[in-house]
């Protein structure tokens, strides 16, 4: 073959090779698995208990597909805002990681702030990473970081707990 033939056909097997990879683009489009704070879902939980250092303690519980309020008071809870709480249970987790041993006060965990306990499940609130101020959440042996979107709810008196619709409240 004469040398501009091979010339003309490294090029076009060149260009031939770049298109393919233009047009599948790999790499690129991969999907990304989402790891979630837990293993539940919303609508698995039938009891929450949030309690906190300063003495706190509330408890809800599912009885007959409604939401009540045990721990303080005994009535129907807001459900709107327990809703909002649970979807904490598939918020997504950008970083997991297993505790380093003898450094739980560097994630605010020393000791946590608040406790959340979803059905058996307990979940221990730290504070915030200081770049993109994310949560820390320890469940079991691993450090999750979440948004801070359940942060409020977390913080909340057992009166936004409690349903303020005139059916609920006779």
């Amino acid at each position: 073959m004469s040398r501009n033939v091979t010339v003309n056909l490294g090029l076009f097997l060149l260009v031939l090779l770049l298109s393919l990879v233009a047009y599948f683009e790999p790499g690129i489009n991969q999907p990304v698995e989402k790891i979630t704070l837990t293993h539940l879902t919303p609508k698995d939980v039938s009891y929450i208990r949030i309690s906190d250092n300063r003495g706190r303690d509330l408890v809800m519980q599912k009885q007959q597909g409604h939401w009540l309020m045990i721990n303080p008071y005994k009535k129907p809870a807001n459900e709107q805002r327990i809703n909002q709480l649970l979807d904490i249970t598939t918020t997504r987790s950008f970083s997991q990681f297993k505790i380093p041993d003898g450094r739980l006060a560097e994630f605010g965990l020393e000791p946590p702030s608040i406790h959340l306990q979803l059905n058996d499940l307990m979940l221990e609130i730290g504070g915030n990473e200081s770049i993109k101020f994310r949560r820390y959440v320890r469940v079991g042996e691993q450090l999750h970081l979440i948004n801070n979107g359940y942060h409020h709810h977390l913080m909340a008196q057992a009166d936004d707990f409690v349903s303020k619709t005139k059916e609920a409240n006779p």
